[in-house]
Order: structure tokens, then C-alpha cells, then sequence
């Protein structure tokens, strides 16, 4: 009886080491982050201590492998030629992904102790654009217009549906960068046609300002790039912690708006 014990203690010991050398070899996707490298990002989401920032507080995350990709088709098409065996994305662009595509699932969940957060980056030498910016966002929440676009657009259940700006005669252009990396938050549909929370809420902020917007499609990691070079006057910038402490993604030279939405749960998915 003895012997019987002992070898099925073995045999767990031994399946759990087994488990466990197969979860630290996992190899997970994030969309690049601006202002780190793969290196210190993993080692961030690793150190436990931390009380701010970035700390993901699922049992897996000690464990990550972390590759940047600078948009979420180069990610979901590196993790179905078996470059990474997960992708973690901010919980309800997971969730669209894993709706509109049955080749993925979700498989596990990571909560950051600071809530991460939407804002609209600008220039540094551009504060009254940003000025601006922060005025309408603060009157739609005043008004309650901004989580009546949330619901319209985020917690949906269908697909999302491309947006049309007003057109005003004589008034200021301003070049918005969008990525379509962050369904349906952010997205460009197959038609390339700008849809998703983001350019909802873009339209009707130019209504209040009376502002033409001429939208530049980018990859996620052109970002930079693309604002400081001047060929956008701002981009959706994302995953900046809401109470400002800290960001790992707006490099010197960028300014955020106030934050329009948050979130704190990222769902990690992979192949079925």
C-alpha cells in the first residue's frame, strides 16, 4: 500500500513538473508597447512586488515569453504558424475576436492593479489641440453621451459598424491616426472602412468642435512615428494607467488626453 502511495505522489510530482515547464515555455503575443522593451516588459509583468503599474495578477504570470507585434494581424498570424501559443489583449477585444473567429478560444485571465486606459495622444507642442480635445470628452461625460457610444459600441454583441463624419465648410482638418488593432474598440473593417468605438466617438467630438477629421490608417507600432513626424495631428493612444501615475506607452515628445475608457481584466487566447 506503502509502494501504491508513494508512486502516485511521484506520478503527480512528476505531471506537475511537467505542467509547469509547459506553462513557462509559454509564448505569449502583445501588441507592442512604445515606451519598453519585450525584455523589461517581461520583467515587469513578472515582479510580484509591484503595487502600481503594470502587474498581472493571473497564476500564469510569472510564466510569459513576451514578443511585441506591431499590429493584431501580425500577432494572430505569427500565433497560427506557432511563433507564440497566446495573445493577450484587453478583455473585450478578446472576447470580439474569439466571437468572429471559432479557430480561438480564450484560455485565461490577467488583471492589472492599475486600470489601464484610452486616451488620444498629440503632440507636445500642440496643447490646444489637446485642450480642445479634453473639453468635449468632459461635456460627454457631463451629458452621458460618452457611455451611450460605449454600450452602442464596445458591449455589443454583433458586428461593428463603420462611422460617417459631418462635413464642415471652411473649418480646420485635423489627421487622426487609427490602427484597427483593438476590435471593436479600434478597428478598420474588411472594406477599409474605419469603424468602432473610437471613430464613433471621434465623430461626434468633431460635431461639438465643428472639425473635419481626414483618417490615416497605421500599424499599432507606426504610432510614434506617424505623430511626431507631423504626418497625424494625433493617434488613439491605449494602455496608459488611468490615474496618470505611469505609462509604458507614450514616449518624450507625447501628450495624452483625458482618459474616455477603462479597463482593468485581459484575456489571453489561443488556438483551439
Amino acid at each position: 500500500m506503502k509502494k501504491i502511495i508513494f508512486a502516485s505522489f511521484i506520478a503527480v510530482l512528476i505531471a506537475s513538473c511537467v505542467y509547469a515547464s509547459v506553462v513557462m515555455t509559454a509564448r505569449v503575443g502583445f501588441l507592442t508597447r512604445l515606451n519598453t522593451s519585450e525584455e523589461e516588459f517581461s520583467r515587469i509583468i513578472q515582479d510580484s512586488s509591484r503595487t502600481t503599474g503594470w502587474n498581472l495578477l493571473s497564476n500564469r504570470h510569472e510564466l510569459y515569453g513576451v514578443k511585441f507585434y506591431d499590429s493584431l494581424n501580425q500577432m494572430l498570424m505569427a500565433m497560427d504558424k506557432g511563433e507564440i501559443d497566446e495573445a493577450a489583449l484587453p478583455e473585450v477585444v478578446a472576447e470580439y475576436v474569439v466571437r468572429n473567429n471559432p479557430a480561438y478560444e480564450i484560455c485565461c485571465m490577467a488583471m492589472t492593479r492599475v486600470p489601464m486606459s484610452l486616451s488620444f495622444g498629440f503632440r507636445k507642442d500642440n496643447p490646444e489641440l489637446l485642450w480642445k480635445f479634453d473639453r468635449a470628452i468632459k461635456e460627454m461625460e457631463d451629458d452621458w453621451s460618452l457611455p451611450e457610444i460605449q454600450g452602442a459600441y464596445i458591449y455589443t454583441t454583433g458586428r461593428v459598424k463603420p462611422v460617417t463624419f459631418a462635413k464642415f465648410d471652411g473649418a480646420e482638418t485635423v489627421k487622426v491616426a487609427v490602427t484597427g488593432d483593438m476590435p471593436p474598440v479600434d478597428y478598420v473593417d474588411e472594406g477599409g472602412n474605419p469603424s468602432g468605438f473610437n471613430t464613433a466617438l471621434l465623430a461626434e467630438i468633431g460635431k461639438r468642435l465643428k472639425m473635419n477629421f481626414e483618417l490615416v490608417h497605421i500599424d499599432a507600432g507606426a504610432r510614434n512615428a506617424a505623430l511626431l513626424s507631423g504626418r497625424v495631428d494625433l493617434v488613439f493612444w491605449y494602455e496608459t494607467a488611468a490615474n496618470g501615475a505611469w505609462t509604458l506607452d507614450a514616449p518624450e515628445g507625447v501628450i495624452l488626453s483625458r482618459p474616455y475608457y477603462s479597463w482593468n481584466k485581459f484575456f489571453h487566447i489561443r488556438k483551439k
